[in-house]
């Protein structure tokens, strides 16, 4: 089952991540985007493609409750689609404002 992942971010300032089932557009998991794994997703995705084979799966239609797409990427990492605006608008508010980058993230922690 080919999925991509997927970060939408809320109208409140809540995002997550979804891993999408691309034949359906199903969502067959989804995690809170919180910066580390954002981290991991903006950069190697190991976290993210462990966390995607654990057996917790939920499994619903993509609605607009999931927030707005930021950004998808393939399994292998392929970038699918970005907004730019809210991709840098989400790193500001997660990272830069907290005075971090997603890129320097796990150096720090």
């Amino acid at each position: 089952m080919p999925v991509r992942i997927e970060w939408r971010h809320g109208a409140e300032g809540e995002g997550a991540l979804l891993a999408v089932e691309e034949s359906t557009e199903t969502v067959v998991k989804a995690w809170p985007a919180n910066p580390e794994l954002l981290t991991d997703f903006l950069n190697e995705m190991v976290e993210i493609k462990a966390l995607e084979r654990e057996d917790s799966a939920r499994s619903e239609s993509i609605p607009g409750s999931w927030g707005e797409l930021v950004i998808a990427r393939s399994e292998d990492g392929e970038v699918l689609d970005v907004d730019p605006q809210l991709y840098w608008e989400g790193i500001a508010e997660l990272f830069r404002s907290h005075g971090t980058d997603p890129h320097l993230w796990r150096s720090r922690h």
